[in-house]
């Protein structure tokens, strides 16, 4: 449960797409919700292009977020869903992305997760993910939460790039659900990372270096990509990890 939410956002955000104007309303979702979130969440389960890059929620654990008070932000047009985010609040459980990371016992009931975010396909490319991620932080940092944590297939670069734009590190990489291997994404709401003078950068696919610079006390800071006879490479540069 959210303790002191700040009130759902009212205004409606205009974006564009293609050739014409798309109206979109954003609010919080509860719920009534249950079966267009189920419905979402189907079409993003068979257009992934790898199992692994997105781990579903089931139905139980959807229903009791919905329930949750401003768990879960969605995002309408034409009156269809097309976009979610979920937050959620792990407290002692062992699943708690904070342990993952060495956040301290007494640290961890300051740890939130952002859960999950779901984007219809057609609606990609707008930013949505960052705005709905943005508004949730808004609501963490309002309940008194400091440490918020995420996990991303080092497949998705997408989602990767949109964590760090919104001032998430790459603080860990772990093997998760079952055998799946997730960074740890990590953001200090009230101490924004500040990168040093040393940079690293790592090539995407090695993870084993990655691996050793985050033991060494370095965080992922920013993805770089390059291009080469129409071949598109990424990397991932490491700084030592320092607060304001």
């Amino acid at each position: 449960m959210i303790n002191n939410p700040i009130e759902a956002k009212k205004n409606r955000i205009i974006e564009t797409t293609w050739a014409e104007e798309v109206r979109y309303s954003m609010k919080f979702l509860d719920s009534s919700h249950l079966e267009e979130a189920k419905e979402l969440q189907d079409i993003i389960a068979r257009n992934l292009p790898d199992k692994e890059i997105f781990r579903l929620t089931t139905i139980q654990e959807l229903k009791e977020l919905l329930e949750q008070q401003k768990s879960v932000i969605g995002v309408h047009a034409d009156d269809c869903l097309i976009a979610y985010n979920i937050i959620s609040i792990p407290g002692e459980d062992e699943d708690n992305f904070g342990a993952d990371i060495g956040i301290s016992s007494e640290e961890l009931a300051k740890v939130a997760h952002l859960k999950a975010v779901v984007v219809h396909p057609n609606f990609r490319g707008h930013g949505l993910q960052r705005k709905l991620a943005r508004i949730h932080l808004e609501v963490l940092r309002d309940a008194g939460y400091e440490h918020v944590c995420s996990t991303v297939s080092p497949k998705n670069c997408i989602s990767i790039e949109n964590h760090l734009a919104n001032g998430f590190v790459i603080k860990g990489l772990k093997v998760k659900y079952g055998g799946w291997l997730r960074y740890i994404m990590y953001k200090n709401i009230y101490k924004p990372f500040r990168p040093g003078l040393e940079v690293i950068a790592v090539e995407f696919t090695d993870i084993e270096r990655q691996k050793n610079l985050l033991k060494r006390g370095y965080v992922g800071c920013k993805l770089e990509k390059s291009s080469n006879r129409q071949v598109e490479t990424y990397s991932i540069n490491f700084g030592l990890e320092s607060y304001y």
